[in-house]
């Protein structure tokens, strides 16, 4: 867990709390935050309750009091006013980044196994130039799993400010190493980030 909060630090600099719990670890949910899982399993439970913590974590990182995180009709997290934050959860943690907004307007982070994107699912998520891309990469189904979860990040730092649920054909990645950003779109604001692979994860965050 160290070494992934160090390697998220390293990606979002000293104006970002961060937290990473582990979502096998029981954690309680506040009153505000119950509803949104009356009908969940529990294992779907556990994720949301060990993300929220995760979000307390990284929000006492920024002095800032702990509050319950609600989940909105849209399912997205209802953070104070003043505040971008993302919550994402795989099988091994769940990470939170939090941010005053007049550092990062607006944030996502996206966490997944370090493994290969599926040879099928390559031509949903990746757009002709990417695929173009792809051929030079030295593992091409890693490479193209790293491109999914940096469009991940992107979705969920774009929602807050758009509103728009968008397609994986929506976001053509630049990709310089391990950093990022979204060719242009009218439709979309202009998002960055970095992606990086820390102990068997794939890290990625997106920001305006």
């Amino acid at each position: 867990m160290d070494s992934i909060r160090a390697a998220l630090r390293k990606m979002l600099g000293p104006n970002a709390g961060i937290g990473v719990t582990d979502p096998a670890v029981p954690s309680d949910l506040w009153p505000e935050e119950t509803s949104a899982m009356s009908r969940a399993i529990p294992k779907r439970r556990t994720e949301f309750a060990a993300g929220r913590k995760a979000a307390r974590i990284a929000m006492a990182e920024l002095d800032l009091p702990p509050i319950a995180i609600p989940q909105g009709a849209d399912r997205a997290p209802i953070w104070p006013k003043g505040i971008s934050g993302s919550i994402s959860h795989c099988a091994q943690c769940c990470i939170a980044v939090v941010a005053q907004t007049a550092h990062y307007p607006t944030i996502g982070i996206d966490v997944e196994a370090a493994d290969p994107l599926d040879n099928d699912l390559i031509p949903v998520v990746c757009t002709p130039a990417e695929q173009v891309w792809l051929r030079d990469a030295p593992d091409f189904g890693l490479a193209a799993k790293m491109i999914f979860s940096a469009k991940e990040a992107v979705y969920k730092a774009q929602y807050p400010l758009t509103g728009k649920i968008i397609g994986f054909d929506a976001v053509s990645l630049i990709i310089d190493e391990d950093r990022f950003s979204v060719a242009a779109n009218p439709t979309l604001p202009t998002l960055k980030g970095t992606i990086l692979i820390q102990e068997g994860l794939i890290l990625s965050v997106a920001h305006v």
